[in-house]
């Protein structure tokens, strides 16, 4: 059977998450679906780095009221929810406890929040939902929550701003700060790389040699406990020194010989040819069946680091992240040859010999 053998040396996807999908601009899309730095939470007070914005001199929480997932811009200073009618600039209070509200929080204030104003009478991709496909909106009579229906209801000559998330971003880039070695998980995996059969019809013993020459690929990456997937073309570097394995039981002396053909390609693959070899003799009359066999090692070390990202428009954005750092490779092959059977008395005293892959 032929055999692909793939060694991720070190999977790394570094990826920061928006998991699933990808950005186009048709449909209307969530940002708190989609990013886990934007979230609803609970709080029994306004939480650090909860979304909120100014009306003239008066400071508004995004809010939303429980369990109707209402809007609610929330006042602090009145222990309020704040509605706008939609076609007034009078504002309305409704006193609500923190047990009955979920607060917009974008960690670190990592994400870009600004608001988009709606072209054709539509919802932009990456706005801001309550639930129910409510959206956080502003328009010329104050802040309100809008729909896709409605918004397309409402008139023309009437701008309409929905809140979003800022996905032009320039580039980003890992530096991992601490490998917690004390929380690593190790595991070692047993496979078969390639079977052979050799049988021997002659009269005398014979010699043969089994090789198997097999590419392997090394790939660096990092996971963290954010998967990004942006729809944009934006840069990602790593930097901070690799763990040691051995430190970790990594059988790293690999017991063969093996030449290498490197070629780098630009999604940081490493190719390196890999060849093992043994002379098999094959008794007169006999089967052998030898199997080229590998030994995987995998560590998963958990990991802290902090996240720059940088914004087409110059502005820079940090987080502290906790991810895994992933190393797995071959610990060792070995050629096993199995016990020689005889052939059947019908097969016998040919002067041949065959070899089966």
């Amino acid at each position: 059977m032929d055999f692909s053998m793939r060694i991720m040396f070190v999977l790394l996807l570094i990826s920061l998450q928006l998991t699933g999908g990808d950005f186009s601009p048709s449909g209307e899309r969530s940002a708190t679906e989609l990013n886990s730095y934007l979230e609803w939470v609970t709080s029994a007070e306004v939480p650090k780095d909860a979304v909120s914005f100014k009306d003239k001199t008066n400071e508004y929480y995004i809010a939303k009221h429980l369990p109707q997932c209402e809007l609610c811009f929330f006042d602090k200073e009145k222990s309020s929810c704040v509605t706008w009618s939609s076609n007034e600039v009078n504002k309305s209070f409704r006193h609500v406890s923190y047990n009955e509200i979920m607060f917009l929080v974008n960690k670190d204030n990592f994400e870009m929040m600004e608001w988009k104003e709606c072209t054709n009478q539509k919802i932009p991709p990456m706005s801001v939902e309550t639930c129910n496909g409510y959206f956080v909106a502003k328009n010329a009579f104050g802040y309100v929550r809008m729909t896709a229906l409605s918004l397309m209801k409402e008139p023309v000559n009437v701008p309409t701003k929905v809140l979003t998330l800022n996905t032009d971003i320039k580039m980003q880039h890992l530096h991992v700060v601490e490998y917690l070695m004390s929380s690593v998980v190790t595991a070692e995996i047993l496979e078969v790389l390639k079977h052979f059969q050799a049988s021997n019809k002659n009269c005398k013993p014979a010699k043969h040699t089994v090789k198997l020459d097999q590419n392997i690929d090394k790939i660096t990456s990092y996971q963290t406990g954010r998967t990004h997937k942006f729809g944009v073309n934006a840069e990602i570097s790593v930097n901070g020194t690799l763990p040691n394995i051995t430190n970790i039981g990594g059988k790293l002396g690999l017991k063969y010989d093996y030449s290498r053909s490197r070629s780098n390609t630009a999604s940081v693959v490493e190719k390196t040819l890999h060849s093992v070899g043994m002379e098999v003799e094959v008794p007169p009359n006999h089967s052998c069946t030898i199997d080229i066999t590998s030994n995987t090692f995998t560590a998963e070390v958990p990991f802290t680091g902090e996240i720059t990202r940088v914004y087409k428009n110059n502005k820079i954005h940090k987080t502290f992240i906790n991810g895994t750092y992933i190393h797995q490779e071959v610990a060792e092959l070995q050629t096993l040859v199995n016990p020689c059977q005889p052939l059947s008395d019908r097969i016998k005293r040919s002067t041949l010999l065959t070899i089966n892959p």
